[in-house]
């Protein structure tokens, strides 16, 4: 039975990976994918691609409490990068949603398995990252919008569960990820100060820390 284990984690990736695409278009309060065809095919590749990290998760967690976790981030990260991407918005509600999903999930390790420090030291990075990106986008509110500096604390709630050296890793990836995409897309467009979507470089980056963690 435990051979088809991974298997059937990445069969129930495949299955909820849909509901990624209907919940982003909830959160975001918009219309669906205007075109139907364009529709399917985001559907097709967004539950293929959470099969994949469900399974990837696996491999690198097994049956432990963090692959509960990765899970929930995987699925509700993938809803945020689409979000952002087609409507250009980090909702409120599923950022909050993703948070809460990695709380509960951290709680539980931490009932079950005694990790009482790992679970203050995850919710401290999370409040001290949220403040400093608060100061970031007050001093600077055209560089940055409120869904990112939400996000940023969330992310660091996920990162700090793997103490300091996840937590600095972490937000270096994904910082420098998202400057690199930046980077690109200015230079693409020829306009220094383009807008845009930084939510899936910032989850992907993320998301390879907790990896290599």
């Amino acid at each position: 039975m435990a051979a088809y284990l991974p298997w059937v984690t990445c069969g129930t990736g495949l299955l909820l990976g849909s509901l990624s695409v209907l919940v982003a278009e909830r959160a975001a309060g918009d219309l669906p994918l205007r075109s139907a065809g364009t529709r399917a095919a985001v559907l097709l590749a967004t539950s293929a691609a959470v099969g994949g990290l469900y399974l990837v998760g696996w491999l690198r967690f097994g049956a432990t409490s963090m692959l509960a976790t990765w899970c929930w981030a995987c699925s509700l990260g993938i809803s945020l990068a689409l979000a952002d991407l087609y409507f250009r918005r980090l909702p409120f509600a599923l950022v909050a949603a993703f948070g809460a999903g990695g709380a509960a999930t951290f709680l539980a390790a931490a009932v079950a398995d005694g990790r009482w420090g790992r679970l203050a030291f995850a919710c401290g990075a999370a409040a001290a990252v949220f403040a400093a990106a608060v100061a970031v986008q007050m001093a600077l509110p055209d560089h940055t919008g409120g869904g990112d500096t939400a996000l940023y604390g969330v992310l660091a709630l996920y990162l700090g569960w793997f103490g300091w050296a996840g937590l600095f890793r972490g937000l270096l990836i994904a910082s420098g990820l998202t400057a690199v995409v930046g980077l690109v897309v200015a230079t693409c467009s020829g306009r220094a100060r383009t807008r845009f979507p930084a939510g899936p470089s910032l989850l992907a980056g993320a998301f390879a820390s907790v990896l290599l963690a």
